[in-house]
């Protein structure tokens, strides 16, 4: 792979000041406004959701810290313009059994996101906001909905820097080819559950892919870092052919594509506990009866799965917000160049 930015490219890059989006209320917004990743503002009590919109029909995640698997549930609901979202967050336990449905609404007001019925939030009512960082452009700009705001451009990154949100893989660079530890495993979706590690990344910016069941259906989420929304993606159409695993990473508000509207099609096998994954492209269909190889080459490989449980307690809130040894602070420092959503009309 050319570059740890190919799988998602668009992820993190922390610039930008605390801003909400100057939307009138008395308009109706078509899906772009509301589609993607919301969160509450910096310093508050972390809430965050990824809306998937497709026509009328919304999925997408919920987490309080998407790196800590036992606080993930997964949204089902409907989209109106006017109406706004109608949606259920589902939890569920290791295996599978749904635990809590929390029925919950989504209206925009004034560019910001209100939510209520909210289980376990003080008046069941939460505002979120699009996060002030932005998505990393890595080395091309990263483009962001809502519609008009202006994209991440690339800035020059030291050794390790940068914040990933599903970023793609370096590969192995000049190292032997690889040598495989064994036969590929036939997957069911019991073996892929927990959290698998990516290789590529360093700390804060280490991409974590978590796949968790709801009923006997596999759903999943990939982030990193896992506090700002426009660095986490679901993962969504989860396809087990024999020995293989087909799913899309949904980009629906950030990604270098203009607009930034697209899935990004994963291919991975598992060996041991090494899955080695592969990108088909963006939107493939998957036929079961005749699935594609994964590609040749490297591809990327992540490590796992950790237990959900293992994970609990896992955050990234407050720990150097805008970038490393920033620390918890929630405004901007010096220098940074805010990305100001647009207003309808601008």
């Amino acid at each position: 792979m050319k570059n740890r930015w190919d799988v998602l490219t668009a992820s993190g890059l922390l610039l930008a000041a605390f801003v909400t989006l100057s939307v009138q209320t008395v308009m109706a917004l078509n899906a772009d406004y509301w589609r993607g990743g919301w969160r509450t503002p910096l310093g508050e009590e972390a809430h965050i959701y990824e809306f998937v919109i497709r026509g009328s029909r919304v999925t997408g995640v919920y987490c309080r810290n998407c790196s800590d698997a036992t606080t993930i549930g997964f949204i089902d609901g409907t989209w109106d313009e006017k109406a706004g979202i109608t949606f259920t967050v589902t939890f569920a336990n290791a295996d599978g059994r749904v635990t809590s449905r929390d029925d919950q609404k989504a209206t925009l007001v004034d560019g910001r996101l209100i939510v209520t019925g909210v289980a376990g939030v003080r008046n069941e009512t939460l505002t979120l906001i699009k996060d002030p960082r932005g998505a990393d452009p890595g080395g091309a700009p990263a483009y962001h909905f809502p519609p008009g705001t202006p994209p991440a451009m690339p800035a020059a990154r030291g050794a390790g820097g940068g914040g990933g949100g599903g970023g793609g893989g370096r590969g192995l660079g000049g190292a032997a080819a690889y040598w495989q530890a064994g036969p590929f495993k036939p997957l069911r979706p019991a073996d892929l559950v927990g959290t698998w590690v990516a290789s590529f990344g360093l700390g804060m910016n280490r991409q974590l892919f978590t796949f968790l069941l709801v009923g006997d259906r596999l759903r999943g989420v990939v982030c990193g870092r896992c506090d700002n929304p426009y660095t986490i993606g679901a993962i969504e159409n989860i396809v087990i052919a024999g020995d293989t695993l087909y799913f899309d990473i949904v980009h629906q508000d950030w990604g270098e594509i203009d607009p930034p509207l697209f899935d990004r099609s994963i291919v991975a096998q598992v060996v041991q506990n090494e899955m080695i994954a592969g990108i088909l492209g963006n939107g493939v269909k998957i036929d079961p009866a005749k699935p594609p190889a994964r590609p040749a080459g490297r591809g990327f490989t992540l490590l796992g799965p950790i237990a959900p449980a293992a994970t609990r307690g896992n955050t990234s809130e407050g720990v150097d917000v805008w970038g490393p040894g920033t620390g918890p602070a929630t405004q901007p420092p010096p220098g940074r160049s805010p990305i100001v959503p647009a207003s309808p009309g601008r």
